[in-house]
């Protein structure tokens, strides 16, 4: 099986499923968050690679991503 192009957030309403596919861990973030406070019901965060996330890891990933040293990410 392929990986994920995206972090996925999912969440079941009454009339369905909504799915958003986050192309950053900020963004998956902001819309677990934005789930949780309407009220949603079965959240559910997947990785890029599938494995499923949830809120602590993915504050983990975006805090780690805020750490790392700008001369680790590019080259001179």
């Amino acid at each position: 099986m392929a990986a994920l192009l995206f972090f996925v957030v999912r969440a079941k309403r009454s009339y369905g499923t909504i799915t958003y596919n986050c192309p950053t861990a900020e963004w998956a973030l902001k819309k677990l968050r934005d789930f949780q406070a309407a009220g949603y019901q079965s959240i559910s965060v997947m990785a890029p690679d599938g494995a499923a996330l949830d809120e602590a890891e993915l504050i983990s990933i975006v805090e780690g991503a805020a750490s790392t040293p700008r001369s680790a990410t590019t080259r001179s």
